[in-house]
């Protein structure tokens, strides 16, 4: 009998033990509601002109986000800057401002989002920064801010800091997010229509950004987007570039880590996050597979957002809105949300639950 008190006992902790670490890993805290990212990527209307000088197509936000909300998601990734053709501004090589328009147009895209329960994850930079097509003005100052400390604080200082403290308080940002997949501007990838700077560079960027807006504000969140598990997990033969060790050790900025990794998968690679549990991969922190095609070749014929919900991951955005697989994105977010409004709905209320559900099935 106490024998089998004891393996009794020894299995409702290990179910305690178990239910504590799926809460802690397996959902991000969004306006006091721990919730799965189902989403999707905008990226752009407007190639790296969304926000700052311009005109911003707000009625295109505003039709993207109310189409999202029909199918119950909760979330799109949004690019700013870019390659940084447009914002921010630029004095020379030093960065004197995040670009007339910039704040107040992000504030309103943030608004759009907002009135339709969406969040947004905020993009700062791509790879695109480097792309040679657009010229070595583009580029050469693009290359100087990642590599030269007075110019990077310039960024940091005139631009991120006054967008960051302009908008802390906003309900509709759910992340700032420093660098779409950066390793294709690093020599060890070697995209060649890129020119290069080294994974240090970027980790030093990327603590340092973090470390600011969470100087800022604690309680904002910080991601990166890696471009594979190449360069996210220490699994597998793979070096994580972004654990809090590496990326401290490269921008000497405590603060500036992460608070939950965001990574792509495309069919390239042959290791897939659809092959595994996400705990096989050792992460320390929630997991948001933030791109990839959600009828990949690893993928399950469907749900693949439900497959990724169900093996311990955060989120799940499929690339993109508007293009080819943008039908079976739909599919997929609207069979989320119907299945698990709790888990997905930013403003879920059990007591209308059924009534809500049948809305966003009309």
């Amino acid at each position: 009998m106490r024998e089998k008190i004891s393996l009794l006992t020894m299995m409702m902790l290990m179910l305690m033990i178990f239910t504590s670490v799926k809460t802690q890993h397996n959902r991000i805290g969004f306006n006091n509601r721990q919730i799965f990212l189902s989403g999707s990527n905008i990226a752009w209307i407007n190639f790296g002109a969304d926000i700052g000088p311009g005109e911003t197509d707000f009625a295109g936000f505003k039709s993207i986000f109310e189409e999202a909300h029909q199918y119950g998601g909760n979330c799109m990734r949004l690019w700013l800057h870019t390659n940084g053709s447009v914002t921010p501004e630029f004095s020379g090589y030093t960065v004197t401002g995040p670009g007339k328009n910039a704040i107040s147009g992000l504030r309103k895209i943030l608004d759009l989002a907002w009135e339709e329960d969406m969040g947004l994850l905020l993009c700062l930079w791509s790879f695109d920064m480097l792309r040679k097509k657009y010229g070595e003005d583009v580029v050469n100052k693009n290359k100087a801010l990642l590599t030269v400390d007075s110019l990077m604080e310039s960024y940091i200082r005139n631009a991120l800091m006054p967008m960051v403290d302009s908008l802390k308080d906003h309900p509709g940002i759910i992340a700032w997010e420093i660098f779409n997949e950066p390793e294709g501007m690093c020599h060890d990838v070697h995209w060649d229509f890129n020119e290069h700077v080294s994974v240090a560079d970027v980790q030093r960027f990327v603590n340092r950004c973090a470390a600011a807006i969470h100087h800022i504000d604690s309680g904002l969140k910080v991601t990166n987007g890696a471009w594979s598990l190449i360069s996210a997990t220490d699994s597998g033969g793979y070096t994580n570039y972004y654990t809090d060790e590496r990326l401290i050790a490269a921008g000497g900025e405590k603060e500036g880590t992460l608070d939950f990794y965001t990574v792509h998968h495309y069919d390239w690679l042959e290791d897939s996050p659809f092959l595994h549990h996400c705990s096989y991969w050792g992460w320390d922190k929630p997991v948001v597979i933030a791109e990839f095609f959600p009828m990949c070749k690893n993928c399950g014929p469907f749900s693949n957002y439900e497959y990724l919900f169900n093996n311990g991951f955060a989120g799940a955005l499929g690339w993109d809105w508007r293009g080819k697989s943008g039908e079976q994105i739909r599919k997929e977010m609207l069979h989320m949300y119907t299945v698990y409004p709790a888990d997905i709905s930013i403003s879920y209320d059990s007591e209308n639950a059924d009534e809500k559900a049948g809305a966003v099935n009309q």
